[in-house]
């Protein structure tokens, strides 16, 4: 029995991953349950076995996303809010070296074309990134390391909302991540806060 549960634990991961490879690369409407059944070497009915409909899927890989970034906060809640705007820059850069687009960008770019309950997944998803980009910014102004007008809620939509244009500038100018981040530190007050790379 445990046997059998190891083994369709393991197939569905290697759909989700795969299924994941492909929407990052391709979006979420240009692939099939074909495209995943011809890379691993199953039949369709394998993968309705485990996500009986493309919308189960899509919003398995969504909701894997927002364990996936509930993680990520989390390790990085003994930073200071400097620090960890970094490594919110580091996100969309981790992408960018893939050659992948961001899961918040595709789904955002296709929103109006998916089923609604993706629709509503990607939205708690976004507003998680965006909320995490809010709250940086607002401890960053009470700890006195951030300085800049207006309010956290609309700083922390700007530097989402850069980011996520910075991506997409960065598929035809590798160097747009880096200029957009530290504009960004300058926009926040800080002198080198930005892509870091060695």
């Amino acid at each position: 029995m445990t046997a059998d549960l190891d083994a369709r634990h393991d197939t569905r991961k290697k759909i989700l991953d795969l299924a994941e490879t492909l929407l990052l690369t391709r979006g979420f409407n240009a692939f099939s349950y074909q495209h995943i059944s011809a890379e691993l070497g199953m039949r369709n009915a394998a993968i309705h076995y485990h996500f009986a409909r493309k919308t189960d899927l899509g919003v398995a890989l969504i909701e894997r996303y927002r364990r996936r970034f509930a993680r990520f906060i989390a390790a990085q809640a003994g930073l200071a809010p400097a620090e960890q705007l970094t490594r919110y820059y580091a996100l969309s850069d981790s992408y960018h070296q893939r050659q992948q687009i961001c899961p918040s960008g595709i789904l955002s770019a296709e929103l109006h074309t998916l089923p609604a309950e993706m629709q509503q997944a990607a939205g708690a998803f976004v507003a998680e990134m965006r909320a995490w980009a809010v709250d940086i910014v607002a401890r960053g102004r009470a700890d006195g390391s951030m300085h800049y007008a207006g309010s956290a809620e609309g700083m922390g939509a700007l530097v989402f909302a850069a980011m996520q244009g910075a991506l997409q500038l960065a598929r035809f100018d590798a160097a747009a991540i880096g200029g957009v981040t530290q504009q960004l530190a300058a926009l926040l007050g800080l002198a080198t806060v930005g892509n870091n790379k060695e």
